[in-house]
């Protein structure tokens, strides 16, 4: 009992503290500016705008933001800035997407700030570059809108600031990588991340950033491919009782307090940051005298056991309806994993198996994991699939051999075109 009440105790740490390894978001964009009443109006609209609006203007529109599930350290400082209020200028975050739109006159600038109001204290020493997808209007018309992107990144308690600037001209995804950036930056220790739009020098354009703001472990050359989220973790788990504590965030099977259960699942649809809106979680004891956790959140998914043999974990997407996901562009399956496997002798390695569905094909493959590190599964190991037209996906994560096995998906699951 004892030692239950102190994996309760230390999964309530792992799912709310921050991890060493880089975080590949930086905003998934699924948390939306808080709403305002528009001027003249009882409407109230979740956006940010500058410029003139029924007869009343302003020339900035700044807001700061917490506890926000999307947004690496949970906090966001948005601010919209025009060039002339004589236009009106708008901006929206919804849904994975950032959108700005702009009048017939002078753009504006926006700037989006993390780790302005509390020090991010992030490693993203593993990754190589800032990435973006941006789709608008800058050389849609007979002469181009670039719009200017300047990222300035603090580290080290902000005593070392560096920027770097790239035009965005079209459509597509940009890289801007690390090394360009000057000020002897330390991407050990990031505590301060801004990216300024600026379309001051232009008139009448129109933007969205697609997929969020992110970083990239693996450099292109060009035409750059942008990763394809299966999971980005950022959808929590349903609560669920456990006896003796009430509701908590995590679903949880085995005994607790003298109560069992063999397995648990969790069917949840409608999720943002999840391939086709949906997840079916489920989780099996091999030893039902065990005590397993799993919690999802912040980009993380951590599982936890107690001392008897562990479990198995799958996580599967389009359980509840054929996902129809065009995968083609992608190599591999990624993911990221942060765990004990080998902390000890013997090494207590977890076996994963991918299954991948398209029409009536099915293939599975399986490879060992037994040290922390980046994973891929090559697309090719799954022989007669249709990448172009997947309809379910299922990460099996079977720890049933071993046992006290703790582990984290850190960054979520992903197809990519680029393997590092």
């Amino acid at each position: 009992m004892k030692f239950q009440h102190f994996l309760i105790a230390a999964l309530l740490v792992v799912t709310t503290s921050g991890t060493a390894h880089a975080n590949r978001k930086i905003d998934a964009f699924t948390n939306p500016v808080p709403p305002q009443t528009l001027p003249g109006t009882s409407t109230t609209a979740e956006l940010l705008w500058v410029g003139t609006l029924n007869g009343v203007s302003k020339s900035e529109d700044k807001v700061s933001q917490s506890s926000l599930s999307g947004v690496m350290g949970g906090k966001r400082v948005a601010d919209l800035i025009a060039t002339t209020t004589s236009n009106l200028v708008t901006t929206t975050i919804f849904d994975g997407s950032l959108s700005y739109a702009t009048g017939t006159g002078a753009s504006g600038k926006l700037v989006l700030e993390y780790g302005a109001t509390t020090q991010l204290n992030k490693n993203l020493s593993s990754e190589l570059a800032f990435e973006l997808e941006i789709n608008g209007d800058m050389d849609d018309g007979a002469s181009p809108r670039p719009v200017l992107l300047t990222v300035r990144v603090g580290t080290n308690g902000l005593t070392r600031y560096g920027t770097a600037q790239l035009s965005l001209a079209k459509d597509g995804v940009y890289q801007l990588p690390f090394s360009w950036f000057s000020g002897g930056v330390d991407f050990t220790d990031v505590d301060y991340i801004s990216f300024t739009f600026d379309a001051s020098a232009v008139s009448a354009i129109d933007y969205t950033l697609i997929g969020g703001l992110r970083t990239a472990d693996c450099l292109q050359t060009g035409t750059v491919i942008a990763d394809i989220t299966i999971d980005d973790f950022i959808a929590k788990l349903p609560q669920s009782n456990l006896p003796g504590y009430g509701m908590v965030d995590f679903m949880w099977a085995g005994t607790f307090d003298g109560t069992q259960k063999f397995f648990a699942q969790e069917a949840q649809s409608n999720l943002p940051g999840t391939l086709g809106g949906q997840r079916n979680t489920i989780m099996v004891v091999s030893d039902v005298n065990n005590f397993l956790t799993t919690s999802v959140g912040g980009h993380v998914l951590s599982y936890a056991t107690g001392y008897p043999t562990s479990g198995l974990l799958s996580l599967q997407y389009g359980a509840g309806g054929d996902l129809n996901a065009n995968l083609s562009q992608a190599r591999a399956f990624e993911l990221e994993i942060n765990g004990d496997m080998d902390d000890s002798s013997p090494v207590r390695p977890v076996s994963l198996t991918t299954t991948v569905r398209s029409n009536a094909v099915t293939a599975s493959y399986t490879t060992t994991v037994s040290q922390d590190g980046r994973y891929y599964v090559d697309f090719s190991s799954f022989p007669g699939v249709n990448f172009a037209d997947v309809d379910f996906v299922e990460f099996q994560f079977n720890a049933s051999q071993v046992q006290a096995i703790d582990f984290s998906l850190v960054g979520g699951l992903r197809a990519s075109a680029c393997i590092r």
